[in-house]
């Protein structure tokens, strides 16, 4: 495995590229966790350590975070960071399969570059030419910070506007195959709202290729912390529905 820290991606942004060892491998680009308002690339060293031993490439990104940022702000830098890894990761071995992933914070940013194509368009890509959507306990209704700091509304109440993935289901949406996955012991109406979510997708596109999985324990306990096997749960699950996704 080779890592390469702090690639500047869009002004002062910042991802690490994890590199393993074959060549020709797809990559996902990942944004961490920690509600908008604190997190950094380096929160998920070990996860990304664990998925490139599988052979996959790892792009960790840095985003702007409350209160030092605006909406969409932090969405249209994930986009760059997208397109970057997008325009320069054959320079490093990869393919030409990008999937968008995350952890909590950093799912609602998968998802919503998922279902609001304008942030990809806008740097040139479409979410038809991501292979997939990979969501670890991401927020669909309009995330709670967002809401607080654009808003000022109480971040518990659950609303569903712009902010919100689930704002843009509807019969005009295309999108690439969708993994969800949520937990026992979730955040509040978290577990909730991936069900709406995911029902109303196949409201619209009974065929669309999309999958969900509860994983026992709290928030983002999958990765966050590994099992008694000394494994992540959710890079178990991740491998699996790569490996039959790399196939298609």
């Amino acid at each position: 495995m080779k890592r390469i820290n702090d690639l500047v991606y869009y002004k002062d942004k910042q991802l690490d590229l994890y590199i393993p060892d074959q060549d020709n491998f797809p990559t996902i680009v990942y944004f961490h966790g920690g509600g908008i308002v604190e997190g950094d690339k380096s929160w998920t060293t070990n996860l990304a350590e664990h998925i490139v031993k599988l052979g996959y490439g790892v792009a960790s990104v840095n985003y702007s975070l409350y209160p030092n940022t605006k909406y969409p702000e932090f969405l249209k830098e994930a986009a760059f960071a997208v397109k970057f890894v997008h325009d320069h990761i054959k320079e490093y071995g990869g393919s030409n399969h990008l999937y968008i992933s995350g952890q909590s914070a950093g799912a609602y940013i998968t998802m919503m570059l998922c279902m609001n194509e304008q942030f990809l368009r806008e740097v040139g890509l479409s979410p038809l030419e991501i292979k997939g959507f990979i969501s670890d306990s991401g927020q669909m209704s309009d995330h709670f910070h967002v809401q607080q700091f654009e808003k000022g509304i109480d971040p518990w109440q659950q609303r569903i506007t712009e902010y919100a993935p689930l704002y843009y289901v509807g019969p005009e949406i295309k999108t690439s195959p969708i993994f969800l996955i949520w937990y026992s012991d979730d955040m509040f109406c978290r577990k909730e709202q991936n069900i709406l979510f995911a029902k109303s997708l196949k409201y619209y596109f009974p065929d669309i290729d999309l999958e969900y999985q509860e994983l026992p324990g709290g928030h983002c306990q999958g990765s966050g912390q590994v099992d008694e096997t000394g494994e992540y749960p959710f890079v178990r699950l991740l491998d699996d529905w790569l490996k039959r996704h790399e196939k298609k």
